[in-house]
């Protein structure tokens, strides 16, 4: 069943329990922004490099556990690892009031890592079982929705522990993220479990496909939406820098565009998610993804000479258009993620999607950074254009992909065929 237009929910069933799922893990972001670094420093006594080094290590032993993850999901059931990683998550959150040493830090950032980067791959294969081409993307912008909705939501948490700054304040928002982490893995319990298997016919398996690593296309098509996500570190670092530094807007207005961009974020992403049924229309997201942000870019050029009055109203139109660009590149890469994996190992390729992500995500702030503080205004433009670039190659890449899924399924059907 496709989402109506009217609807609020989802159907009753394990769609509507996910969703709920996807609003307390979404909690867990809200609240521990920036509380997890600011925890270690004024409460576990750490200095601010270690806790950068650790959280370097974290995110590079997270690297290596997405695909073996997702495989692993593929083998026991996806909704059981689900369970298992979400309970691992809420023991490493209570972990943290321990810390009290460097090596003992090291050691619960490790495992964060590899708990963070193994269960976004299991969430997206499980919820892979549970829908159809037909309404995945749909339900993958709704649950977007939802998780905008629990982050915002949870973020006063954060405002009021710095507002209390006091080591009883961020041990209460640490345990407050393990709570919520710890409810994410009760709701999991309430789903069915699916499992995705190759078919079998009497004594002849259908052939191995190839590994998800060698599967080329999907891997490139990974990487390109790692590009593509740098939307993200426009709106989060870029936006901020530029406004503060190099615009007459006050400083004030840095808070009022990301709060454009939540509402702006929260009202369209169900209708820009309809708009992909297929490979085709989800390359064509990417696209005009592309074109989007090549607009935005010459928006934000021109704010730095601007009156702080036009400067504003050209600024919010940027992130209206920024936010467009998020819209459509995260229904394209939903799209193309899942309608271009094996569907029987689909927490292996889900895993590779978010390491190609992650991968080129890892060197964003910095490139962000570097190409505005340089250039300024070119800076912006050459962004744009380079942005718009990479997202025309979505559509030859996913032809390619799609042409290599399709070649892989008859090769398949013809052993069966031939076995039966």
């Amino acid at each position: 069943m496709i989402f109506r237009k009217t609807m609020v929910l989802p159907p009753r069933g394990p769609l509507r329990v996910y969703a709920t799922l996807t609003f307390f893990d979404a909690l867990v972001p809200g609240i521990m922004l920036a509380g997890d670094v600011l925890f270690f420093t004024k409460v576990a006594g750490l200095e601010a490099v270690q806790v950068g080094i650790g959280l370097s290590v974290a995110a590079l032993v997270g690297l290596a556990a997405a695909v073996p993850t997702g495989r692993l999901g593929d083998s026991i059931g996806h909704r059981k690892l689900l369970i298992g990683i979400n309970l691992l998550r809420a023991v490493i959150l209570g972990a943290y009031q321990l810390v009290g040493s460097f090596p003992a830090f090291l050691v619960v950032a490790a495992l964060a890592g590899l708990a963070e980067s193994g269960v976004a791959p299991v969430r997206q294969a499980y919820l892979g079982t549970i829908t159809t081409q037909e309404n995945r993307v749909a339900t993958l912008a709704f649950n977007r929705v939802v998780r905008n909705i629990g982050a915002t939501l949870s973020t006063p948490a954060l405002g009021v522990a710095l507002a209390v700054d006091s080591a009883i304040a961020f041990r209460l928002l640490i345990g407050a993220g393990a709570v919520s982490v710890l409810i994410v893995a009760l709701i999991a319990v309430k789903l069915p479990e699916t499992r995705t298997a190759a078919p079998v016919v009497a004594d002849h398996p259908a052939p191995k496909a190839m590994g998800v690593m060698r599967d080329r296309p999907y891997i490139g098509l990974s990487l390109l939406n790692g590009f593509l996500i740098l939307h993200m570190e426009l709106l989060e670092i870029g936006v901020p820098l530029w406004v503060t530094g190099h615009t007459d807007a006050p400083a004030w207005a840095t808070s009022v565009l990301l709060f454009v961009n939540v509402l702006v974020a929260i009202g369209f992403q169900m209708q820009v998610g309809r708009t992909v049924t297929d490979v085709k229309s989800a390359a064509g997201a990417m696209r005009r993804g592309g074109y989007s942000l090549l607009f935005a870019s010459v928006m934000f050029a021109l704010t730095g000479s601007l009156p702080s009055l036009a400067c504003a109203v050209v600024l919010a139109g940027a992130v209206v258009l920024l936010t467009l660009t998020e819209l459509l590149q995260s229904a394209g890469s939903w799209g193309l993620s899942y309608d271009l994996a094996d569907t029987r190992r689909l927490g292996a390729y889900q895993g590779a999607w978010s390491v190609g992500t992650q991968l080129v995500r890892s060197g964003g702030p910095f490139l962000i950074t570097l190409t505005l503080s340089s250039r300024e205004e070119t800076g912006w433009l050459v962004i744009g254009i380079a942005y718009a670039a990479v997202s025309t190659l979505a559509a030859p890449l996913a032809h390619r992909a799609a042409r290599g899924t399709t070649l892989q399924e008859i090769r398949t059907e013809r052993v069966v065929t031939h076995s039966t």
